[in-house]
C-alpha cells in the first residue's frame, strides 16, 4: 500500500492521489489534468471562435481520458466477464471519446490520440492506465468494480474542472461536457449498485472531495442524457 501511494504521488500532484483497491476504506484519489488559471491566452482557429489555451487543454485531456476509460473497461470485461464494463464502454465511452474528437476537429485542434488501444500520448495517463488495470485485475470482482467507480468519480471531478473554464459563448463544448457528466453519473450509479450487492454495505466515496455530490447522485434516479 505504501509503495503504491509513493509511486502515484511521484506521478501526480498531492491533490490527485489514487485509492488502493483493497478494503472498504476510502481516500482522496483519481486523475486530472489541472491547468493553470493563468493560461488564458487565445488559440487561433480557422472558421470558429478562438478558444483559450485552458479550453484547448481541457479538450485534449478529456479526449484521452475518455479513451482511457473505454480501453480500461474493455480490458476489465475481458478479464472478469462483468457485462457492466462492456455495456458502458461500447455504449458510452466510445461515443464520448469520438465526441471530443469531433469538437477538436471543429476548432482546428490536433487529435492527441495514438490510435492504438491502451496507449496514450500523455505519460501520466499511460502510467495511470497501467496502475488502474493492475488494481482492477485484483483477486475478486469487487476490485474491478471499485476501479470502475473510481474512474467515474474522477471523471466527474475533471469534467467539472474543465467546464468551469469554458467561455459561455462556446455552447457546444458546454453541452458536450454536461452530457459527459450525465453519463458519468449514470455509470457511477451502475458500479455503486453492483458494489453494494457484492458487499451488502452502502457505497463509500473514493474521491473524498466529491462525497456530498456522490451521495446526491446515488440517492437520485438514473438520468436520460442528451435529452
Amino acid at each position: 500500500m505504501k509503495q503504491r501511494h509513493l509511486l502515484l504521488t511521484s506521478l501526480f500532484s498531492a491533490t490527485l492521489l489514487l485509492t488502493a483497491c483493497g478494503g472498504d476504506s476510502s481516500s482522496d484519489s483519481g486523475f486530472s489534468s489541472e491547468t493553470s488559471e493563468e493560461s488564458t491566452e487565445s488559440t487561433s482557429t480557422s472558421n470558429e471562435t478562438s478558444l483559450s489555451k485552458i479550453e484547448v487543454e481541457g479538450l485534449l485531456f478529456m479526449r484521452e481520458e475518455e479513451e482511457l476509460a473505454r480501453d480500461l473497461y474493455l480490458d476489465l470485461f475481458d478479464a472478469k466477464g462483468l457485462t457492466v464494463f462492456q455495456d458502458i464502454s461500447n455504449n458510452a465511452e466510445s461515443k464520448h471519446a469520438e465526441k471530443m474528437k469531433q469538437l477538436m476537429a471543429k476548432y482546428g485542434i490536433d487529435d492527441p490520440s495514438t490510435g492504438e488501444r491502451n496507449t496514450y500520448t500523455g505519460q501520466e495517463l499511460q502510467a495511470l492506465y497501467d496502475e488502474l488495470l493492475s488494481q482492477g485485475l485484483g483477486s475478486d470482482d469487487l476490485a474491478a468494480l471499485r476501479v470502475g467507480a473510481l474512474v467515474e468519480e474522477t471523471d466527474i471531478r475533471d469534467i467539472n474542472t474543465h467546464l468551469d473554464h469554458v467561455s459561455a459563448e462556446h455552447t457546444d463544448i458546454i453541452a458536450s461536457y454536461k452530457n459527459l457528466l450525465c453519463g458519468s453519473r449514470n455509470h457511477l450509479r451502475a458500479f455503486a449498485e453492483q458494489i453494494e450487492n457484492e458487499t451488502g454495505s452502502s457505497y463509500v466515496t473514493q474521491v473524498l472531495e466529491l462525497d456530498t455530490e456522490v451521495r446526491a447522485i446515488l440517492t437520485s434516479d438514473k438520468e436520460r442524457c442528451g435529452k
